[in-house]
């Protein structure tokens, strides 16, 4: 892929439920850390920061930070964040952040559920393939949690 390709991730999903119920999921941050696999301090509200410690396998104890941009009851939720697993010793302070974007849509078998990923394009070549291959297999991770989180049981 030509580095002017790695700029935006979008992944989307149907989830066999009412709208309302996948945005409690989304929304909500106990439920969202149930499924993201996070601990987290904080709630997400326009404007917060909410501190996040990962508890999935691969990279357990991973911290990270989301600031939250936009929450639309029962439709939107965004997001800044530093992408990719960081590097030990490596100074983050000037990275620049992508946004996540959880878009919620009525669809005849449930929830259309679409997440954007931009803003590859401002971080560094150098940097930049590696941290878009982890976030794609991320996000193509993470709703199938979500999936399996807010859908029917079975």
């Amino acid at each position: 892929m030509a580095g002017s390709e790695l700029s935006r991730i979008e992944k989307k999903i149907v989830i066999r439920a009412p709208r309302e119920r996948v945005w409690r999921a989304i929304a909500n941050i106990e439920e969202f850390s149930r499924w993201f696999g996070v601990e987290t301090s904080g709630t997400f509200a326009p404007g917060a920061r909410v501190e996040m410690t990962s508890t999935q396998e691969g990279c357990r104890g991973v911290a990270f930070w989301v600031e939250i941009e936009e929450m639309t009851p029962g439709r939107r939720l965004s997001w800044r964040w530093l992408p990719g697993m960081p590097e030990p010793g490596v100074d983050y302070s000037q990275e620049p952040a992508t946004v996540v974007t959880f878009q919620l849509d009525d669809a005849p078998e449930g929830t259309l559920v679409t997440v954007v990923e931009s803003g590859f394009d401002a971080i560094s070549l150098a940097r930049r393939a590696k941290v878009f291959e982890e976030n794609e297999k991320g996000w193509e991770f993470q709703l199938k949690s979500l999936d399996k989180y807010a859908g029917p049981a079975v």
